[in-house]
């Protein structure tokens, strides 16, 4: 609980709440009209259940505690105190009513009755994300207080507050440990369904309320205005019946916290546990998005206040779309939107909600979110982030492979078509150099044979034209055949280069394969860098459930311990009260004694009084015998001392 900053002023003599609950005096009305405090009173005490403040005996006094002098907080109807137990040795909160001097008379008592209900509602509740009740104590001046865990850790508000300092000074959003804040919210929702189970709604869970620890609990507090539904009900106030001086945390006094509430509960409907599964949905919106869906404004004059009130119940009475926590997450946006439905029909239970946020955290699919085909693929992926990668660096290993094997046949073909050109031309070109050879053969015949006409003396002219003329053809021929070598040596060399960049091609090809290898070898490496990665976080995720778990335990060991102790305090005390008992009994005994004592004196002394009377009235006789025994004796003679006996006095 936290010092409110607008608490109510307050004016001249109050009247009592006898008198504001018949207001029929032009005065009272005036006084009210002027007096906030009054107001606050008439709005609080519509919702306060007369609850008798019938204490039980034998509570602790305010004497087994050491209380500091100030409290470290204030709030509409309560003030908190870090004291000691004074048997124990450990801190604790004390939690006592406002008992301001200056409240209204019958406001204390109210007061009263209210932290003696959250000590009976506590009392039903054993959670570890619950503050723990230890004990009801009374005052020696009579009002109660009551004795509750101290919670050490950090309110979500102050971390809310600190990471919208951080994204206003980094100019971006830390989305990421705004998430991680999730995961400590989980137990808050197991909490609130832990109370639902059990017929109790806690009807202000907002981030004020929450408190995260160190190690990653969280814990709901300030279950002062928590409704036990198996108890009587009074008259639920609407948020219009509070004074609008009473924004901001001092509307908790009997309506909520606003922007927190749903509209039923700002109407007065009767307490249900929609009403905490919608808060908690708006705490998760301001975790996500970093605000509430709707702007609570701080105002500072009366005027303002109406005003931002009026806004917010039409906007809780509109029909308008509230806009995702997360836009890109349209899962985690659906769980926190069902939690704020407008119709508490269509809302989440508690344990729903647990389970929606749980599977959305392991990574599973959400059992009230619809998802498409590839939503699935897609979630699957995110959930099994170690195979997708292994699988995408597998089928692109595929087709790289595939690729580079295509590449190779294809060169293996051109490669082979090149060489059947090349021989090809190679033996076009033998060819034609056989036939030059012939044609020169042919004419160094016709040259022979014209030579040997000439010797003859035959006709040499004629021979000698056919000679020339086969010489001709014949070197036509060698030249033809020439021509062909040199276009079929053109062909082959244009076969060799075209082999040779095959070659390289080839080359290359096997180089890509290579790097295609030690791709997938990369790949390899790194997915068992992701299992082993992988399989470090789920250590970690074990070690931290490990240890939230061994917190779990040591904090019932604790709370074991402190029932032990209480078991312990208790038997104290009742051997102190049989001791009393048999202390009184003792000292009954002895009045008794004593006062048969001083009976058995008074008739002593009555005795000894009436004895005393007796030996008078005996002295008495026989000083009367004496005197008559005097008279007689002058009158006649004494008798014979043998005849006479001895004079006998009578006894008493």
């Amino acid at each position: 609980m936290e010092t409110d900053r607008t608490m109510p002023g307050m004016s001249g003599p109050h009247p009592t709440i006898a008198q504001l609950r018949n207001a029929t005096d032009a005065g009272i009305h005036e006084h009210v009209a002027s007096c906030e405090m009054c107001q606050s009173v008439m709005a609080a005490d519509g919702d306060d259940t007369p609850i008798p403040l019938d204490l039980p005996k034998g509570l602790v006094s305010e004497n087994a505690f050491k209380w500091p002098s100030d409290p470290i907080a204030k709030g509409g109807m309560a003030q908190i105190f870090a004291g000691e137990d004074r048997r124990l040795g450990r801190t604790v909160i004390l939690k006592t009513p406002r008992d301001d001097e200056a409240l209204p008379a019958g406001m204390t008592d109210m007061f009263q009755r209210r932290v003696s209900a959250e000590a009976r509602v506590l009392a039903k509740l054993q959670h570890p994300s619950i503050v723990t009740l230890y004990e009801l104590g009374k005052a020696s001046v009579g009002w109660p207080f009551c004795v509750l865990e101290k919670v050490d850790g950090i309110a979500l508000r102050d971390r809310l507050d600190e990471l919208s300092e951080q994204e206003e000074r980094d100019a971006k959003p830390h989305t990421r440990e705004r998430l991680e804040l999730l995961s400590n919210l989980v137990s808050i929702a197991e909490a609130l369904a832990y109370a639902h189970e059990r017929r109790v709604v806690h009807r202000d869970v907002t981030p004020n309320n929450i408190i995260l620890g160190k190690r990653g609990e969280a814990t709901l507090i300030d279950w002062g205005i928590a409704r036990d539904l198996d108890a009587p009900s009074g008259v639920e106030p609407s948020i219009h019946d509070i004074s609008p001086s009473m924004s901001g945390r001092m509307v908790t006094i009997s309506a909520g916290t606003p922007p927190y509430i749903p509209l039923e509960q700002s109407q007065g409907r009767k307490a249900d546990p929609s009403f905490d599964v919608y808060s908690f949905g708006v705490c998760l919106y301001e975790v996500v998005a970093g605000k509430t869906p709707f702007v609570w404004k701080v105002a500072s004059s009366a005027g303002g206040r109406t005003a931002q009130i009026d806004a917010f119940m039409a906007w809780l009475q509109s029909d308008d779309a509230v806009p995702p926590a997360q836009p890109r997450d349209k899962e985690l946006s659906g769980i926190i939107a069902r939690a704020m439905a407008r119709n508490p029909a269509d809302r989440f239970t508690a344990e729903e909600l647990v389970r929606a946020l749980k599977q959305y955290l392991t990574g599973d699919l959400v059992f009230s979110h619809r998802y498409s085909l590839t939503g699935r693929l897609a979630r699957w992926a995110r959930q099994h982030k170690a195979a997708t990668v292994t699988a995408m660096f597998l089928v692109a290993a595929a087709v790289a492979g595939a690729l580079v094997w295509a590449q190779m046949q294809k060169q293996a073909k051109e490669e082979a078509e090149l060489r059947a050109v090349a021989s090809a031309a190679q033996a076009d070109a033998s060819e034609k150099q056989r036939l030059a050879d012939e044609a020169s053969r042919d004419a160094d015949a016709a040259n022979a044979r014209a030579e040997q006409a000439l010797r003859e003396g035959k006709d040499a002219k004629a021979l000698k034209a056919e000679a020339d003329k086969k010489r001709r053809a014949a070197e036509a021929t060698r030249k033809e055949a020439e021509a062909a070598a040199t276009q079929a040596k053109g062909t082959a060399d244009e076969a060799v280069k075209r082999f040779q960049q095959a070659m390289k091609e080839k080359d290359q090809a096997n180089a890509e394969r290579d790097a295609a290898k030690q791709a997938r070898e990369q790949a390899e490496r790194e997915r068992e860098a992701a299992r082993a990665s992988q399989t470090a976080a789920e250590k970690d995720r074990d070690a931290a459930k490990a240890a939230r778990d061994a917190a779990d335990r040591e904090r019932d060991a604790a709370k074991q311990t402190a029932a032990a102790a209480e078991a312990e305090r208790n038997a104290a005390r009742a051997a102190r009260e049989a001791s009393d008992k048999e202390r009184d009994a003792a000292r009954s005994a002895q009045t008794a004694a004593e006062k048969e004592r001083d009976a058995a004196i008074s008739a002593r002394s009555n005795v000894e009084k009436e004895r005393d009377e007796a030996r008078r009235k005996v002295q008495e006789l026989e000083q009367q015998l004496r005197e008559r025994g005097g008279r007689g004796g002058r009158d006649r003679e004494p008798p014979p001392d043998d005849e006479s006996g001895p004079t006998t006095q009578p006894t008493p």
